[in-house]
């Protein structure tokens, strides 16, 4: 089973994710793979092409038992670990879309923008999310709940029953 988180990170933000991430696992290697024990937890930072941003992941291959991971539950802990920091530090609040249907936007759940990112969207009226370069689905920061209208079912179909 893999488990995955997909990231939308400048630079900048993937080197305070590998800085905090280095005191968790036992070694980070050239192709950025984290290292525990004889496991690894794949980490891809995004990709920035002029002004288009591109899906990252960190990603862990839970294993089976025939994987030939020995350290599967410690591995498993430290992506936990990894997890658990990404979600209080980044923000989730975005919203979906496909190209040419901007008028049919969705909300995402497994997609966490990093605070420099954020901001460069923010601040970058030509900015653009994608989710890679043949995609033709973009990503946006979500309306605030408020904007968006209530939740609360209107009309007679949705009345209480007594």
């Amino acid at each position: 089973m893999k488990a995955a988180l997909q990231l939308l990170m400048l630079p900048s933000d993937a080197q305070v994710f590998l800085d905090f991430a280095k005191d968790h696992v036992d070694s980070i290697d050239a192709e950025q793979r984290l290292l525990v024990g004889d496991c690894e937890l794949i980490f891809k930072a995004s990709e920035q092409h002029e002004n288009t941003l591109f899906v990252g992941s960190l990603s862990i291959n839970s294993g089976g038992l025939d994987d030939g991971c020995k350290d599967s539950n410690r591995a498993n802990n430290v992506y936990r670990e990894l997890r658990k920091w990404i979600k209080k530090n980044y923000d989730n609040r975005l919203s979906t879309w496909e190209e040419g249907k901007k008028d049919k936007m969705g909300r995402t759940r497994n997609q966490w923008l990093a605070p420099d990112a954020k901001a460069w969207k923010q601040n970058n009226a030509n900015a653009e999310i994608c989710h890679s370069p043949t995609s033709i689905v973009y990503y946006d920061i979500a309306p605030e709940f408020s904007s968006m209208g209530g939740i609360k079912p209107k009309g007679e179909k949705f009345k209480a029953r007594s």
